[in-house]
């Protein structure tokens, strides 16, 4: 009779945040976001068309993405009024 075979355990990688974001007005990867934790505020910055805006009111635990995605709805909203 044969021995029982050791089964072998699949190690899947953990999904990461990314840390390349795009600009929505000019579609390249070239979104730089600064963190100022003690004056509680963000700043996102676009390298190619100078696209520039200033998020506020950040906790402790607001991460780089969630800057990214308060960034990307005051932008849309922004484009919103514009055509209304």
């Amino acid at each position: 009779m044969g021995r029982r075979r050791r089964q072998k355990v699949r190690r899947r990688p953990q999904k990461r945040i990314p840390d390349v974001y795009d600009c929505p007005d000019c579609g390249n990867t070239a979104i730089k976001i600064e963190l100022h934790r003690d004056a509680k505020f963000a700043t996102v910055k676009c390298g190619s068309c100078d696209l520039e805006m200033n998020i506020e009111d950040l906790n402790p635990l607001t991460e780089s993405v969630d800057i990214y995605g308060a960034f990307i709805d005051k932008f849309y909203a922004a484009r919103e009024e514009e055509d209304t």
